[in-house]
């Protein structure tokens, strides 16, 4: 069974082999981090073409270079969850059962709930194959989709499509049409998993303004780690910034949602490189084995 770490796929298998080889795997992921930190710096560093319009031209497939996973092991075989120096320094041992361990995960950007809604947070985390929607098929929406797989990008009309693993809960093929020809939201529409989206050009930069979502999604996988509780209301409003550098690719998204947020929560952004790699058609995902699913790893 793979498990629902959502954007950085961790699987069984990743884990079972890290725990063979626990002297190995600090090194690898050093190595994986400075690979994927050159891999970046190098598509940045060329040109950025334009559009005919002049805006940058954001076509093309994007995806993520390979990147440090944060759960490792010392040594001793003890299971750890990085945390950036900056953001609490470092955790406790832990060397429980996997079960055991996957309930202390810590984020080191989490959204500022206000502090009677904690509590559901915490009681969705605790049983999150059976909270999470993506374990129902469920599209992960906006934000929690993160960067896109591909653009399609013309003058008055931006197409943003996304591949993730149907293991990952999401629907292949999910995608959104974000208007850039200054119409405003509309006012027509029910309320969506990917909300309504509308575009417009901040210098390079586009920025897509988010509106009318329903509450059956989450806002964000914990990074490395997966399910997190963390709901939002229909109130959720979302703007996302896209800017493109060379042949990357920069995805910035703040979230506000006054019912259940103190303040707006400015997501951790994530970069991408330009790929010939084409979307290819997966399997559909389908609700089959929820009532087989049990809360144990």
């Amino acid at each position: 069974m793979k498990f629902r770490f959502h954007s950085y796929g961790i699987t069984a298998a990743t884990i079972a082999v890290s725990c063979m080889a626990p002297m190995c795997l600090g090194a690898q992921n050093r190595a994986n981090a400075s690979a994927a930190a050159a891999a970046i710096k190098a598509a940045a560093a060329k040109p950025t073409p334009r559009a005919a319009d002049g805006h940058p031209d954001l076509n093309g497939y994007w995806i993520y270079p390979e990147f440090d996973k944060s759960a490792h092991l010392d040594s001793n075989g003890n299971f750890y969850i990085d945390v950036p120096p900056d953001k609490g320094g470092t955790l406790p041992k832990l060397d429980a059962s996997l079960s055991e361990q996957l309930q202390h995960q810590v984020d080191p950007n989490p959204p500022p709930y206000k502090p009677e809604a904690w509590a559901k947070v915490k009681e969705l985390a605790s049983d999150g194959v059976h909270t999470d929607p993506a374990f129902r098929c469920r599209p992960l929406g906006v934000p929690r989709a993160g960067a896109p797989r591909q653009i399609v990008q013309t003058p008055k009309l931006t197409l943003i499509l996304y591949q993730i693993d149907a293991g990952d809960g999401d629907q292949p093929g999910s995608y959104r049409l974000v208007p850039t020809d200054g119409r405003p939201h509309r006012t027509d529409v029910d309320p969506s998993y990917f909300g309504d989206s509308i575009g417009h050009w901040e210098g390079d930069t586009l920025v897509v303004d988010v509106t009318h979502f329903n509450d059956d999604t989450w806002l964000a996988a914990i990074p490395g780690q997966g399910g997190s509780g963390y709901f939002h209301t229909e109130a959720l409003h979302v703007v996302e910034r896209y800017t493109r550098t060379g042949d990357t690719l920069r995805w910035e998204a703040t979230v506000e949602d006054p019912n259940v947020l103190t303040k707006p929560w400015k997501m951790t952004p994530q970069t991408e490189v330009l790929t010939q790699d084409m979307i290819y058609e997966q399997p559909i995902c389908e609700e089959r084995e929820t009532p087989h699913i049990v809360n144990q790893y």
